[in-house]
């Protein structure tokens, strides 16, 4: 078959990892993560989806790869924890058996430790730690790390990368970005030590060449090792493009994958995740610009979801593998409908942040225009039901024209303009118990 975006389709070998196609699923968090830290299984079948839906790569976020110092209520792994080891393994499994290769995020908080936890009175009670002593906008302090503590985490990295290999994951995702602890360290907006973390941009890479140094050493050669860096902070006391470019000049012979995101989350939200106020890959020339200065594969991410575009970035050279987020939970299959020439059937995310919003407020996912999130484990069958009625759907929105075809999949019926018998189906297949 000749296929209608071939770039996107191109398999693309990393280390000694072949991914099936060039659409990769973005770091995306769980829901149902357990009081210790394991993988819940809603959040199991969750990562699933995406790899059912032809995803080359399904990265699981986020991991915290040092609980003592970063009090965020996400995923942890320690084989300490009873079940957290399986967890993970159950997981790594579901995404590997529809072909796609597991993933997983190493992340550390840094001062915004304990984000993620719903219990705020908690969350307000914890030490919080970055590069440098200061205080949040929020007024919490923040403690600078000593050398000791540096190293701790660093060797925590390492450990928590092993079991990750151990776990059945294939590739595993740095996070140095959007303001979390490595990008504290990169960042001069954070970063005023004076000893030999802070000042020049070689010393603020420090911290994350020794992360990445001991996550080689635990995986070995030829395990892909990705790296998430934001490509420019977009705001004054950050860096810039300029200097995005040359910390990964920096970073380069430490990473397999360069994954260029944008901005420092607490401040420049709208850029790291585009509203749909904001173009379609509005990151992207974030990526195409370091992509011309390294020569390790580099990921482009930021409100893609158009395969013309996505297609076009592979084929012009602006990257080498694109990601998407939010795009992949209005419509998990795009990838199996970008191979199969379905283009014209994909699902758009329409970037009004119900999914975000939704975790915020029950810690549980949701989108506008995709039933199925958040209820990916009660299965994709939909079965006939035990008694037929006629339905009215009111109102013709994705929620209406989503129910509508719900219910004739399971047998309702429904009035039809094209007359027929009681009880026999029409020429369109619709079925009426009086004719119309």
């Amino acid at each position: 078959m000749e296929r209608k975006y071939p770039h996107l389709c191109d398999p693309i070998r990393v280390g000694n990892v072949t991914f099936r196609n060039r659409m990769f699923s973005a770091p995306m968090g769980g829901t149902d993560i357990e009081n210790d830290g394991c993988i819940g299984p809603k959040s199991t079948a969750f990562y699933e989806y995406r790899a059912r839906g032809g995803a080359a790569a399904v990265t699981v976020s986020e991991l915290m790869v040092h609980p003592a110092t970063d009090g965020s209520h996400a995923y942890h792994l320690d084989e300490s924890i009873l079940n957290s080891l399986a967890r993970a393994a159950y997981t790594a499994d579901a995404i590997r058996r529809h072909g796609a290769i597991p993933s997983i995020e190493l992340s550390h908080s840094g001062m915004y430790a304990g984000t993620y936890m719903t219990d705020k009175n908690r969350s307000l009670g914890l030490t919080r730690w970055s590069a440098d002593d200061s205080v949040r906008a929020d007024g919490v302090p923040v403690r600078a790390l000593t050398r000791e503590l540096i190293d701790e985490i660093t060797s925590a990295y390492g450990h928590v990368a092993a079991l990750c290999k151990r776990a059945g994951f294939e590739m595993l995702m740095v996070h140095a970005g959007h303001g979390w602890l490595l990008n504290q360290f990169l960042s001069p907006m954070y970063n005023h030590r004076a000893d030999e973390y802070g000042g020049s941009t070689e010393n603020r890479c420090r911290f994350v060449i020794q992360v990445l140094k001991v996550i080689r050493a635990a995986v070995g050669p030829g395990f892909p090792i990705e790296l998430r860096l934001s490509g420019a902070e977009f705001v004054p006391e950050g860096y810039d493009l300029d200097e995005g470019i040359k910390i990964a000049r920096i970073l380069e012979p430490y990473f397999d994958i360069l994954h260029v995101t944008a901005g420092t989350y607490q401040r420049t939200f709208g850029i790291t995740h585009p509203s749909m106020f904001e173009a379609h890959g509005r990151n992207v020339y974030l990526a195409e610009e370091i992509r011309k200065h390294i020569s390790k594969p580099v990921a482009a991410i930021g409100g893609l979801s158009d395969p013309e575009q996505m297609e076009e970035i592979i084929a012009s050279g602006k990257a080498d593998i694109v990601y998407m987020g939010r795009q992949l939970l209005a419509d998990p299959e795009l990838p199996n409908k970008v191979i199969s020439n379905r283009d014209d059937e994909i699902v758009r995310c329409m970037r009004c942040f119900v999914c975000m919003s939704e975790r915020a407020v029950t810690s549980t996912r949701r989108c506008a225009v995709n039933p199925i999130i958040g209820r990916e484990d009660e299965g994709f069958e939909i079965s006939p039901a035990p008694v037929k009625k006629r339905v009215l759907i009111a109102g013709g929105g994705p929620g209406g024209l989503s129910a509508a075809l719900t219910a004739a999949r399971r047998g309702h019926y429904r009035n039809c303009n094209q007359g027929h018998l009681p009880g026999t189906p029409c020429r369109h297949g619709h079925m009426s118990q009086r004719p119309c």
